[in-house]
């Protein structure tokens, strides 16, 4: 059995975070609502401004991922207990 070495371990141990269920609802329509605009984003608006080599479209890139891994993509990890809950409708947030 392997032993880890505590001056190899970096980084804060932190308590649990919960979610509710509501709040689960609305990571999950938001991360729907996200994906809708980035697809919109990329797929109209980049071209428009003439593809990749305009400095707007790679900053647009750039925040869209600058979003999606400040917030864990919507709490993506967690998606499936917001889904254990049928919610997209959950005590009235939609």
């Amino acid at each position: 059995m392997s032993q880890i070495h505590p001056d190899f371990i970096e980084g804060e141990i932190i308590r649990d975070a919960l979610v509710s269920p509501t709040d689960m609802a609305r990571m999950n329509e938001a991360r729907a609502a996200f994906n809708e605009l980035r697809s919109i984003l990329l797929a109209q608006v980049v071209p428009v401004l003439g593809g990749w080599s305009n400095p707007l479209a790679t900053e647009i890139e750039s925040r869209l991922e600058s979003i999606t891994f400040a917030s864990r993509n919507f709490l993506w990890p967690n998606r499936h207990a917001g889904a254990a809950h049928d919610a997209l409708i959950v005590r009235g947030a939609q």
